[in-house]
């Protein structure tokens, strides 16, 4: 056969028999396929929906777990805050959530959406069971509204024993217990409406409680601090889910079949449209018994029923079964059957928690999504309907393709065969003439199609072939010599770039971060990547993303200036730098960033050492010039007493005379201490000792006042030191303490050491130290005592600074003092 008829046969073929095959099998296998597809669908859409509610009802379970966390760290964070009614009153002011509910009346119903206190109950109960403080429904409750918890009879709900259950707790557990409410029956919750949906009488009001014991500093039972969380916040997670839509509602259809509800670890519904299925106690505080086929027909009429999923078997066998899969911390989905008589597909979902009573199981429920799988099914039935119409299109469509299709493939396979083939013969000639090396070598077609052009192609490949060889290699050795100039180039930048030690950054003229050094990223931290807006960078840098702002917008100039920022609530100091790129910033900003934090301490350690020297001057010449006659006048107020008559009270007045000229004597003495400090001697010894000679030292003045002044020695190996100066600075910081501690205050004097330094804690209960004050204690001649030459902690700073060692000070008024020195165990 020629190709012509390869050609032709094969189109033929391939363009008919697929065509006659399809429609003789779309024929046959029609009908089976809209039954199976239709029966598919329906699988299908049951599936995706079990799935996609059981992945809800994951959801919905995990932000529950993270809710009830949320609840047990606002436990543990009440435990731990002072007893002020203040705090107290600001705590629960600021848990507050959303509700959104519906208010009547009935004729005219309204949505509402408000803040309301997370927790309807909090109280500070003391070791007793007596209510010391309490708030209750938003209202801090008067002393004689206090109760005594320790009784059951006395709770909200008459049973309760969260007392004595938290008094058992040991240090850092807490309790938390099941729902409690009074039971709502159905005549109170539907008032005469037909279901629950358009009812508005009476709502369920009922908490958790959330329970922690208090210890005194001995570790004692001190009493508990206790967390109502009120209901309704539950009932916001599941009340407004509308299954099988996107939207929410704000209160779902009972009837529909279509709602969620959530059931605790022994399968009693906690939330649900229908109140009178969950759980509650009667008006003496009984829990009601769970609906069940011994259930009263008088209880089934009232609606005393609440429901436990345990003994709901007479109702549909699988209610019994999720709550053990729940225990077992599975989720799924089953079909259920609702007590109103609707089949639907119910998903659930364990709510993972295993504080106070949910230990047992570790799980604090689960939530269930129910939908009628009938919805489902319809939606499936349309989709049949359109298939049938759509198939029967296609066939009638079908068919007429295939025979307009057969006739023009016969025709146009004849025709294409013939023209592909005469100049695929012409073209292969002169391929192999080519291939034989014989120069000029043409092909004649005449034609203006395709093959037209490759024929043209053809001819002027074999003329340039050459010349393109050569050219294309030239090329090649051109674009490789090109990329290692541009690659040694760019390593080139990337090195220099990276070895400076300031932060270098390119933002776009619209604020987009497009590159950052290695440095900028150290200062910057993670915020600086490439394509985040400048006000994301520089997050926390003070006013830098405002003074950028203003140089993109042009309304500040270019170059360097200061910028100081807080970090770790310790000032930073740096020099930054504006410069654009391109003409009227095209380009973008360059912003440069230089640490400037060392030299400026530097330069502010050198400005006070310059001034305590002058200081230093100034005191030692001030001391010398008083002292002279200082002396003079002693000696003849000392002749003066001893010659006097016996006046007495010229006597006295000499003699407090003589005492103000020995505290002026005192004060020369201090300043001639703080500017000529006589030269450390160092010698190895025991820091304890020296600590504990002081403590005696200091131990009758303490007792005199009424100060407890304790030592606890710690192990701190021998090193060198300056027994008399370290005496002294613990002497300052002790006599600093007493002047300014009241009556039976405590010092504790504390000594410890690690590998490289010795440490030692002076720490007081007293008044503390204002705020403003603590930059300047150890200024010279800072003083907020009537008396004093401010000079006591200068002069202790100084005798630490001999020894290279560290002092530091935290201090809060009302909250004492605690001064912190460090000395290094070995000698430079």
């Amino acid at each position: 056969m020629t190709l012509f008829k390869k050609i032709l046969t094969a189109l033929l073929l391939i363009s008919l028999l697929p065509l006659l095959v399809s429609a003789i099998i779309l024929a046959l296998n029609l009908g089976n396929v809209r039954e199976k597809l239709a029966d598919r669908i329906a699988a299908e859409a049951d599936l995706q929906a079990s799935e996609g509610l059981r992945q809800r009802a994951g959801q919905v379970a995990t932000n529950i777990a993270g809710f009830l966390n949320e609840c047990e760290g606002d436990l543990r964070l009440l435990a731990a805050l002072p007893r002020s009614p203040r705090v107290l009153r600001t705590f629960y002011d600021t848990r507050k959530g959303m509700i959104w509910q519906r208010r009547g009346p009935a004729q005219r119903p309204r949505e509402v959406r408000e803040w309301v206190p997370r927790y309807s109950a909090l109280a500070i109960i003391d070791k007793n069971g007596r209510e010391i403080f309490a708030i209750r429904d938003g209202r801090v409750l008067p002393d004689a509204e206090l109760r005594d918890v320790s009784r059951p009879g006395n709770t909200d709900y008459r049973s309760e024993e969260y007392f004595s259950r938290v008094k058992k707790l040991a240090r850092g557990e807490i309790y938390v217990s099941h729902l409690t409410g009074f039971h709502v029956s159905s005549d109170e919750q539907l008032a005469g409406a037909a279901d629950p949906e358009h009812a508005f009488g009476k709502s369920y009001q009922g908490v958790v409680r959330f329970g922690a014991p208090l210890h005194d500093g001995a570790g004692r039972f001190a009493g508990m601090a206790l967390l109502s969380l009120d209901h309704r916040h539950l009932m916001e997670f599941t009340q407004h889910i509308l299954p099988g839509k996107n939207s929410e509602t704000v209160f779902p259809s009972y009837k529909s079949g279509n709602y969620a509800f959530i059931f605790d670890d022994e399968g009693w519904i906690i939330t649900h449209p229908k109140f009178w299925d969950i759980r509650g106690v009667d008006a003496a505080g009984r829990l009601i018994p769970p609906y069940s086929e011994r259930s009263s027909p008088a209880d089934v009429r009232s609606g005393r029923i609440p429901f436990n999923l345990d003994h709901a078997g007479f109702i549909h066998p699988n209610y019994p079964r999720v709550a053990a899969l729940v225990r077992e911390k599975k989720g799924g989905y089953l079909d259920v059957t609702n007590v109103g008589g609707a089949r639907k597909m119910m998903a659930f979902a364990p709510i993972l928690y295993d504080g106070g009573d949910y230990q047992r199981h570790g799980i604090f429920g689960a939530v269930t999504i129910g939908f009628q799988m009938d919805q489902f099914h319809e939606l499936a039935r349309a989709g049949v309907s359109l298939i049938n119409r759509q198939l029967r299109e296609h066939i009638t469509s079908s068919i007429l393709i295939v025979a307009v299709t057969s006739l023009m493939v016969v025709l146009c396979a004849w025709f294409l065969s013939r023209g592909i083939t005469r100049p695929l013969e012409l073209l292969a000639e002169g391929a192999r003439r080519v291939a034989e090396g014989s120069p000029g070598n043409r092909v004649e077609i005449a034609s203006s199609d395709e093959l037209g052009e490759l024929a043209d192609s053809f001819n002027k490949m074999a003329s340039e072939l050459e010349s393109r060889k050569n050219s294309l290699l030239r090329t090649l050795d051109e674009l490789s010599s090109s990329r290692r100039e541009i690659l040694e180039e760019r390593n080139f930048k990337e090195s220099v770039l990276e070895s400076i030690s300031s932060a270098i950054l390119t933002v776009s003229p619209d604020g987009i971060l497009t590159s950052s050094n290695g440095t900028g990223k150290r200062f910057l931290g993670e915020s600086a990547r490439p394509g985040a807006h400048f006000s994301e960078v520089f997050q926390g840098w003070g006013d830098m993303a405002q003074r950028l702002a203003m140089v993109l917008k042009g309304e500040k100039g270019y170059g360097r200036e200061p910028l100081v920022v807080e970090r770790d609530e310790v000032p930073r100091y740096f020099e930054v730098g504006f410069f654009p790129i391109g003409e009227e910033r095209s380009g973008g900003i360059t912003i440069t960033m230089r640490d400037e934090t060392v030299r400026e301490r530097l330069r502010e350690e050198m400005t006070r050492m310059d001034r305590l020297a002058s200081l230093g001057k100034l005191s030692a010449g001030i001391a010398h010039e008083v002292r002279n006659p200082l002396t003079g006048v002693s000696l003849l107020l000392d002749d003066l007493h001893d010659r006097a008559p016996h006046d007495p009270e010229s006597q006295v007045m000499m003699r407090k005379a003589l005492a103000e000229i020995e505290r002026v004597e005192r004060l020369v003495s201090a300043l001639l201490n703080f500017a000529a400090p006589p030269r450390a001697q160092f010698r190895e010894g025991e820091l304890n000792r020296v600590v504990q000679d002081t403590v005696l030292l200091l131990r009758r003045q303490c007792e005199h006042q009424g100060v407890e002044l304790s030592f606890a020695a710690g192990e701190v190996p021998r090193f060198s030191f300056d027994f008399e100066k370290i005496k002294q600075a613990l002497l300052n910081l002790v006599k600093n303490a007493l002047e300014a501690m009241p009556r039976e205050g405590r010092i504790g004097i504390e000594t410890c050491a690690t590998d490289d330094s010795a440490t030692i804690t002076v720490t007081d209960n007293g008044p503390g130290i204002a705020p403003g004050d603590l930059p300047l204690i150890f200024e010279p001649f800072f003083t907020r005592k009537g008396a004093g030459t401010g000079l006591g902690l200068s002069i202790t700073q100084r005798i630490v600074e001999e020894h290279h060692g560290r002092i530091a000070v935290e201090s809060g008024v009302g909250k004492g003092t605690t001064f912190t020195i460090q000395l290094p165990l070995k000698s430079d």
